[in-house]
């Protein structure tokens, strides 16, 4: 049989290109591999080697990215898929959870090292990440690792949870198929039949629900019917109530017909699971919810939890809402969500990539865990932070509608004529009107005698050398405004649009003359990483001993690396005063999939937390345009980039 010679990381970029319709950029692909640009290209090229004899072929526009073509797409599709391969952690992890969800006896770790192929320090290395990932989080299963025993807890309600991630993480979203695995459990036959039961089901009964929560019905109807099958039943409990009739009716109808279709019988304790889920997971229809009815619709708990948290934006950031029904209204039902009793958010997106996205808004969302504990008594997980801070974007969205002052006083300085200014003009508003006030277009050769004090941005477009006062506001664009200048433009103002947050804050400079340094710290892992610097701050009386609660905290529920170079971390705990502290690490340190240089730890007055917006888009800005990782070694080369910064004021 034909096979294709790549790696996972390889077959995984086929998969994004065959299924993209339009071109991606190297840069795009490089964010959801976690690799870098001349990674892709050189996997690029390895791929069009193994592809050459089917006739297709990974092929590119310059500057504009990357797209598939073959003259048998289907044929490609077939040939990437794999049943079991190792080549990186992630793949070991997967074979590991669905090796232990399926055996009722411990399996020898020394077998395992034989049948992945690797060492034992990289064995044990993939179970400590497994309690990462299962132990510690939901659905909090015990691993036992005894005598070089390993196994699970016996909990079918857990084991059944693993299996329906494990699957559900890798759904193909453009097909019925698995393009990177095989299903290493479900028959693809039975899964299908459940995918039409449960749709036909669901949209007679006039259950809503989103996507994902389909796919994970799905497959947990799956599951539920092999592991029956097998003689696996889940514990009998006291039954649970129902009172969602269209829930009721629709879970029962398709339990009967599953029970019809496949010939088995269905237990109540199964029934409770399947209804609670898609009770939990039905959808309001939000075009009938209005500020009139909200109280009759939510319950008071919602209500409350959803005005504190307005509250707390408006107090704190100085952030009102108020005023946006939509975002109000898309609140409340993340709220009830969150509290219903089966509830699970997923994202296809790699969580690195949204975190690069949403840098100001997971702050704003992770405010939100004290009224979480408050509430529910749990601290929302990565996903349900995620998930709010995407909410929050959109209100941050229309929030520039309502406040014209926040723009960015632009001024376009063309080499053309006029003609050409205006027409400049004209593009960036029809583009960027929201976050863009255009006060002047002036000649290239009045730049050095212009006062740019009132300007935040200037727009150039020539290459040309000018005072260095100025020289942090401009950014180099074409006379036509090319698609790359529109790109370039998005990335400034995905950092700049917020700076109303910080504005008259203090400088990025001025923190470093207080700062510690430390150069001579090794870490063995993340969290006596964590420890250690938050520690200093305790040690020296800056903050209380619950900074480094909170340090903890934030790292194990939703960690601050999202890419290589510097790392940022800090904590909304008000400190005695505002200090910084940089620790450049002897050799680059593994943290998460990332790998890690230099760690600067903060603590903020209560008159200075804005600061930490300024300082997150500072860092993350410098580690877009420098290899952080490979390039600083010590104190003296970082004091140089930092100084090297045309505008640290941001």
């Amino acid at each position: 049989m034909d096979t294709l010679s790549l790696t996972l990381r390889q077959r995984k970029l086929l998969h994004i290109l065959q299924n993209h319709e339009n071109l991606i950029t190297g840069a795009e692909l490089a964010s959801q591999l976690n690799a870098t640009s001349r990674t892709i290209r050189s996997d690029v090229a390895a791929i069009n080697l193994e592809l050459n004899p089917f006739d297709a072929k990974i092929d590119s526009i310059r500057s504009k990215g990357y797209f598939f073509t073959a003259e048998n797409p289907d044929k490609i599709r077939e040939l990437n898929r794999i049943n079991t391969a190792f080549f990186t952690r992630e793949d070991r992890i997967r074979y590991l959870a669905f090796q232990l969800c399926l055996t009722d006896t411990p399996i020898n770790v020394y077998d395992l090292e034989d049948e992945m192929f690797v060492s034992h320090t990289t064995l044990e290395n993939d179970i400590h990440t497994l309690k990462l990932l299962y132990m510690l989080k939901n659905p909090f299963i015990n691993i036992t690792n005894e005598h070089s025993m390993l196994s699970f807890e016996q909990d079918e309600r857990k084991r059944r949870h693993i299996l329906t991630s494990l699957i559900h993480e890798h759904w193909n979203y453009n097909s019925r198929e698995n393009a990177i695995y095989e299903n290493e459990y479900v028959s693809e036959e039975n899964l299908n039949q459940m995918i039409d039961i449960v749709s036909q089901c669901l949209h007679k009964h006039h259950i809503r629900m989103e996507d994902t929560n389909i796919v994970w019905l799905n497959i947990a109807c799956t599951i539920m019917y092999e592991r029956l099958s097998s003689g696996y039943m889940l514990p009998q409990v006291p039954s649970v109530s129902k009172s969602d009739t269209d829930a009721l009716a629709a879970s029962d109808e398709i339990l009967s017909t599953i029970e019809t279709k496949f010939s088995v019988s269905i237990p109540y304790q199964e029934r409770d699971v399947i209804y609670l889920f898609i009770s939990s997971a039905h959808m309001l229809d939000p075009s009938k919810i209005t500020l009139a009815n909200t109280c009759r619709i939510f319950e008071p708990s919602v209500l409350e939890m959803a005005a504190e948290y307005m509250d707390l934006l408006r107090e704190s950031y100085h952030l009102d809402f108020s005023t946006d029904e939509d975002f109000y209204i898309t609140l409340l039902q993340y709220i009830r969500y969150i509290l219903a009793p089966v509830h699970r958010f997923s994202s296809q997106e790699n969580p690195s990539v949204s975190k690069s996205q949403l840098i100001t808004e997971l702050e704003l969302a992770w405010a939100f865990q004290r009224i979480a504990i408050k509430y529910t008594g749990n601290y929302l997980n990565e996903d349900e932070i995620l998930h709010l801070a995407y909410s929050i974007s959109g209100a941050l969205e229309f929030h520039f509608d309502l406040h014209p002052e926040y723009k960015l006083n632009t001024v376009v300085c063309c080499h053309e004529h006029m003609t050409v200014a205006w027409s400049v003009k004209r593009k960036l508003l029809g583009a960027f009107e929201k976050y863009l006030r255009v006060t002047a277009l002036i000649p290239v050769n009045q730049v050095r005698n212009y006062d740019f004090s009132d300007t935040d941005l200037i727009l150039l477009t020539v290459h040309k050398k000018f005072s260095d006062s100025i020289l942090g506001k401009i950014i180099e664009i074409s006379p036509y405004i090319s698609p790359n200048d529109i790109r370039k433009l998005e990335a400034y103002l995905r950092t700049k649009r917020i700076s109303f947050l910080y504005r008259g804050m203090a400088s990025v400079f001025s923190l470093l003359e207080t700062a510690y340094w430390h150069e001579e710290y090794e870490f063995e892992n993340i969290f006596s990483a964590v420890e250690t610097l938050g520690s200093e701050f305790v040690d020296k009386g800056i903050i209380g001993i619950e900074y480094l609660s909170a340090l903890l905290q934030r790292e194990s529920l939703c960690s601050n690396a999202y890419c290589s170079g510097l790392l940022f971390q800090s904590a909304i705990i008000p400190a005695g005063k505002t200090q910084l502290s940089f620790t450049i690490l002897p050799r680059k340190m593994n943290w998460k999939s990332h790998k890690i240089r230099v760690i600067v730890t903060a603590a903020f007055t209560s008159d200075d937390k804005m600061l930490l917006f300024k300082l997150k888009h500072f860092f993350h800005r410098l580690n877009r345009q420098y290899d952080i990782a490979n390039t600083i070694h010590n104190k003296e080369e970082l004091l140089q980039l930092l100084a090297a910064q045309p505008d640290l004021y941001i």
